[in-house]
Formats: C-alpha cells, structure tokens, sequence
C-alpha cells in the first residue's frame, strides 16, 4: 500500500508536466522523443475498425488521443489508470468539440482490472510496467484479452546482471541521485523501487509463456548510451 500511495503521490505531481518530463527524459537517456517513441508502440499494431482497445496506465491519454484522432471510434477506446490527477488531464484531452468526453477512462489498478474477462481485442502499455508486479499485469492482460488478442508493451528493458544483489543497489542509487538531483523526493522513491520491477528479454519471454501468451516477439529499441539499457517492445497474442 506504502508502494501505491508513493507512485499516487509522485505521479499526481508530475500530470501537469508529465509529456514534458518523459520527453526530455527519453531524448536524455535513449535519444527518442516522447512522440516518436508511441510512434513505434502504435506502428507496432495493426488496428481493426471493430478492435476494443484498452490502454493501460494511460495516464495523460496521449495514446487514446492519438488512436481516437486516426480515426478510430471513441466508444471503442479504454484507458486505465491508478493516478486520478493524470485521468482529468486525459478527460481533458480527448473532450469532443462539445465538451463531450470519453466515457471510458477509469481509475482503477492494472493489478485488478476492473472489466469482464475478454473484453478487449488489443491492449496497450506504454512506460509503466517498471511501476508495477509485471506477473500480474500480465496475468490481468491476459484475462481481459478475447482468444487471438494481442498485448503490446513498449518499456525499458533489463539485464541479467541486475540479479547480482551488489549491482542492483547501486543502480537503485544512481536512479535515486538521479530523480533527487532533476525531480523530488517523492518521484526518487517511485523509480527506485521500480528498479526491481526491470525485466530483460529473458525474463519477459517467460513471464508471458507461462502466462500463456504465444507469438513472442520482443524487439531491442536503440539507446543513446551503451551503458543504459535499451527499451523494448514486446508483442505477443492470446
């Protein structure tokens, strides 16, 4: 609960800023720009007219925006989010000339999701499975997912030596000095316990094999640094 009301707190902080933030954080650790980098997460997915999509942690709604304005019907989009803060800031992006919203924004956990067994065609997930137990999320995904749906996560990848207890402390503290020096107390607590939720391809592959996922396919991004772990998108179906 201590690990939620932190992430809350940090991330509740951050909404007004947050496309700004993340943005100059890609360009500094990885070379992408925000936008380019839910450009691949988006190419990566090949949408049907009918598909239900759910996006989860969501946050600002820029992947829901972006599907809703290529065309594809708002009733048809979901997003999920635990911050309520960055929730009334996607409400406020995705309102229709009218002042109409969409109606299917939650604030909701990805750990228990709050909708039927396969009731979606495709989900999403962008930047934010580092802040959660990555086996549930999947275990979750995979339940709301139809048979023959697909999950696309695009996020920072890890390596094996982040299993070396030595290693492990001293990424945790240079992601604390780090988030200290650019951010606050509250978003340094937030990403260094989100260290140990870093999973490498590895890793990954067989989180959602057990899961039961097939068609695996993760793709190493590039990274601006050889020392910082690339991002990965990662795809796979029911």
């Amino acid at each position: 609960m201590e690990d939620k009301t932190n992430l809350v707190e940090a991330f509740s902080e951050m909404a007004p800023r947050y496309e700004q933030v993340v943005d100059s954080e890609l360009k500094r650790f990885w070379g992408w720009s925000y936008s380019g980098f839910v450009n691949i997460l988006l190419a990566s997915i090949p949408i049907e007219p009918q598909d239900i999509i759910l996006d989860v942690a969501t946050g600002t709604g820029v992947i829901p925006y972006r599907l809703e304005k290529a065309g594809h019907p708002q009733n048809l989009i979901h997003g999920l989010d635990i911050t309520l803060t960055m929730l009334m800031h996607a409400r406020r992006r995705l309102a229709d000339q009218n002042g109409h919203v969409n109606q299917n924004l939650v604030c909701a956990s990805a750990m228990e999701m709050p909708y039927a067994g396969s009731a979606f065609t495709k989900v999403t997930c962008g930047l934010a499975t580092h802040h959660m137990d990555v086996k549930q999320l999947i275990s979750e995904s995979y339940r709301v997912l139809q048979s023959g749906g697909k999950l696309t996560i695009a996020d920072v990848g890890g390596s094996s030596i982040l299993k070396f207890p030595v290693i492990k402390f001293f990424v945790k503290l240079s992601v604390f000095c780090y988030f200290i020096l650019y951010e606050n107390i509250t978003r340094a607590w937030a990403e260094t316990k989100a260290v140990s939720n870093v999973l490498s391809k590895d890793d990954w592959n067989l989180v959602l094999y057990d899961s039961g996922f097939r068609n695996i396919v993760i793709q190493e991004l590039t990274s601006r640094y050889f020392w910082i772990p690339a991002p990965l998108l990662i795809k796979s179906e029911k």
